[in-house]
């Protein structure tokens, strides 16, 4: 059991397992805040000596990964204020004169570009507000248009390293660009993305039908409103954002880290929203700014990485990669087949956050033991890893944030938005979608 000699004894290693199985659970059932849940957890492992403190912050706790994930929030924040999503909702209202599925296709590309360039979360906050809007006043079901929503955020997310939050974390993790992201994997998003549609006009194309006394009250929204009043907010903030993009694409070829790239586009924005900080600084509203640390999720990454890395100090991720590779015989192919599907599953039963968390480490040391035989690139897991989640996290409501964000937001709204009514639907759907990529992999990315 060489697995298991970097320090802790087994009585510990299995503490470890227990802790985060529980933390998980806690996070599932969504009873207490996620923040304080992995801090616990995190907190019991140091104090059990299953991680020693100071390697549990200065190694496990990745800090290009907190910088990236707490700058990201920042620019998605401060680039909601500019108005241009919701503007872009309005519009393409407006432009398709209220013609039900074709603004279900509209939207749902627009979900799926914010969230690759942005955040799958802030998507579903900007656009399913307006959705919910607009299909009360022309007696329509929103239920296809959430569906289609949350599931192009997850798809669209997956294709660069600024979208989905497993993303993020891997891209800090592995030197992998946001070049190599779109190559590998925005393809793959397109190809899921056009059967995600075709399969959502099977099931309602059909269906949607509104008439046109309904239509009259939606085309008197005017798209300009939504823009932010404050024009130096409104250019600005576009323009850093612009060029942030346009810094992460370039990323291989500057040879900047991404976190350094988030850092100083968050700077800059914050620069641009001057007037929000001196708001904060004259009111002494320093409660807002811890709220807003703690929504930034920084703190609950903080938490969960030290938990990730508890498992991978009392030697349970290299357990877990050296089983694998036992079972695999060390075929790249096969594990990554393995992963994939494994992921998938995981991330539709539970959120595919911490799922991810505890399988980086794993497919490290996967990587590490396949590079000590005969140099094996492990590029493949972690494609697999990440359209296993985003598959994973599309087939159910508690599969991701934005998910579980979209429901609240409908239930808020006094819309019925139940987990069988997404699931009878993007179930199919994620299955067809694990199928179509495991041929992809297979054919072009090993």
């Amino acid at each position: 059991m060489t697995e298991f000699s970097q320090g802790p004894v087994m009585w510990q290693a299995i503490l470890g397992i227990l802790i985060f199985a529980a933390a998980y659970v806690s996070l599932l059932v969504e009873k207490w805040n996620r923040n304080y849940t992995v801090l616990g957890g995190a907190l019991l492992m140091v104090l059990l000596g299953i991680v020693p403190i100071g390697k549990a912050v200065s190694t496990y706790a990745n800090w290009h990964a907190l910088i990236l994930i707490a700058s990201l929030f920042i620019i998605s924040g401060i680039f909601q204020k500019t108005g241009l999503i919701a503007y872009s909702t309005s519009a393409i209202i407006h432009k398709f004169r209220l013609q039900p599925f074709t603004i279900i296709l509209g939207l749902s590309v627009l979900a799926a570009v914010t969230s690759a360039l942005l955040d799958a979360l802030l998507a579903v906050a900007v656009i399913v507000p307006v959705v919910l809007k607009i299909t009360k006043m022309m007696k329509l079901s929103p239920v296809p248009f959430l569906i289609s929503i949350v599931i192009s955020a997850n798809i669209g997310g997956a294709a660069t390293v600024l979208g989905n939050i497993p993303n993020r974390m891997v891209g800090a993790v592995e030197p992998l660009t946001m070049g190599q992201f779109l190559i590998a994997l925005a393809p793959l998003a397109l190809i899921m993305l056009g059967i995600v549609y075709m399969g959502l006009w099977l099931f309602y194309g059909k269906r949607m039908i509104v008439a046109e006394t309904y239509k009259r009250e939606p085309l008197n929204f005017q798209p300009s409103s939504y823009l932010a009043t404050d024009r130096t907010l409104l250019i600005g903030g576009s323009a850093v954002a612009a060029v942030t993009l346009v810094a992460f694409v370039l990323q291989g070829i500057l040879g900047w880290k991404a976190s350094y790239i988030g850092a100083g586009g968050a700077v800059a924005l914050m620069i641009v929203d001057y007037k929000e900080i001196v708001r904060i600084m004259k009111g002494k509203d320093y409660r807002s700014v811890l709220q807003g640390v703690m929504d930034s999720q920084i703190v609950f990454f903080f938490g969960l990485f030290i938990m990730a890395g508890g498992l991978a100090h009392a030697g349970i991720s290299g357990f877990i990669a050296a089983r694998g590779l036992e079972i695999s015989q060390g075929s790249v192919t096969f594990l990554s087949m393995l992963v994939l599907w494994l992921t998938s599953f995981g991330s539709a039963m539970m959120d595919n956050i911490p799922y991810v968390a505890a399988m980086i480490p794993v497919i490290d040391h996967a990587g590490e033991m396949l590079s000590g035989v005969n140099n094996v690139p492990v590029t493949p897991l972690w494609w697999s890893l990440l359209i296993g989640a985003a598959i994973g996290s599309s087939a159910t409501l508690l599969g991701s944030i934005a998910g579980m964000f979209t429901a609240g937001l409908a239930e808020q709204d006094g819309i019925r938005f139940s987990q069988r009514d997404y699931f009878i639907v993007a179930a199919p759907l994620s299955l067809v979608l694990l199928i179509v990529s495991t041929i992809y992999i297979n054919v072009f990315l090993l």
